[in-house]
C-alpha cells in the first residue's frame, strides 16, 4: 500500500470516529428530550371535564356598544359654476407649395453599333467539332440547356423543344444557318451563347 493510500484510509478512519462520536451524542439528545416529554405529559390531567371553575373565575361579560347617531346630512348651496368662455379657434395656415423637382434631361440615343461585313463568316461556321451525335440533345449539357431557353428563347421551353426537332430533321449546317436567320432574326449570330448552341447543332450536321 502506497503513502497516498494510506493517508486517505487515514483520513476516512478519522471522519468515521467522528460521524460515531456525533451519533452518540445526538442519541443522548433523543433520550433526554424523551424524558423531558414524559414528565410534561405526567403534569396535565387526563380528563379536562374534573377541572371546576369558581364564580369569580368566569370571564366578565363584554358590553354591547349602542350603535352611533345617524346624522342626517344638510344640504349646502353650492357656489354656481362660472362660465366658460370658449376661444376662437387657432387659424390654421394652408401649406406652402412645394415645387416641382426639375425633370432630367432626356437621355442621347446611343449610336448604333456599325453592322460587320455580310461577307465575313461566323466562327462556328469555321469551327469543326471533335465529336459527332445523332441527336442535338444529346450534345446539350442540362446547364447549356437552362441557359439557351433562357437567353435564346426567351423562357419558352416548347419553342426551344420544336427548334430542336426542326434542326434534328435537316442534314446540312447551311441550312441549319438559314433557319435560324429567318426565325430568329434578334439573335446576336456572334455571340458566345449563339456559338455554344451552334456548335452543338454542328455536332449532328457536321
Amino acid at each position: 500500500m502506497d503513502k497516498n493510500t494510506k493517508e486517505m484510509l487515514a483520513e476516512i478512519q478519522a471522519e468515521a470516529k467522528e460521524l460515531n462520536a456525533r451519533i452518540e451524542a445526538l442519541k443522548a439528545k433523543i433520550a433526554q428530550y424523551e424524558a423531558m416529554a414524559a414528565e410534561e405529559a405526567a403534569d396535565v390531567p387526563a380528563d379536562f371535564t374534573d377541572i371546576e371553575l369558581s364564580v369569580g373565575e368566569l370571564p366578565e361579560p363584554i358590553p354591547v356598544e349602542e350603535p352611533a347617531p345617524v346624522i342626517e346630512a344638510v344640504e349646502e348651496d353650492l357656489p354656481e359654476a362660472a362660465p366658460v368662455i370658449e376661444e376662437p379657434a387657432p387659424v390654421i395656415e394652408a401649406p406652402a407649395p412645394v415645387a416641382e423637382p426639375e425633370q432630367a434631361p432626356a437621355p442621347k440615343p446611343k449610336a448604333k453599333a456599325k453592322p460587320e461585313p455580310a461577307g465575313k463568316p461566323f466562327a462556328w461556321m469555321l469551327d469543326v467539332p471533335q465529336v459527332s451525335v445523332k441527336n442535338i440533345r444529346s450534345a446539350i449539357s442540362l446547364q447549356d440547356r437552362a441557359l439557351f431557353i433562357k437567353t435564346l428563347f426567351k423562357e419558352d421551353f416548347a419553342l426551344y423543344d420544336s427548334t430542336i426537332s426542326a434542326l434534328n430533321a435537316m442534314d446540312r449546317v447551311e441550312t441549319a444557318a438559314d433557319y435560324i436567320k429567318e426565325n430568329f432574326p434578334d439573335w446576336n449570330l456572334r455571340s458566345d451563347v449563339v456559338y455554344d448552341f451552334m456548335m452543338a447543332v454542328r455536332k449532328k450536321l457536321g
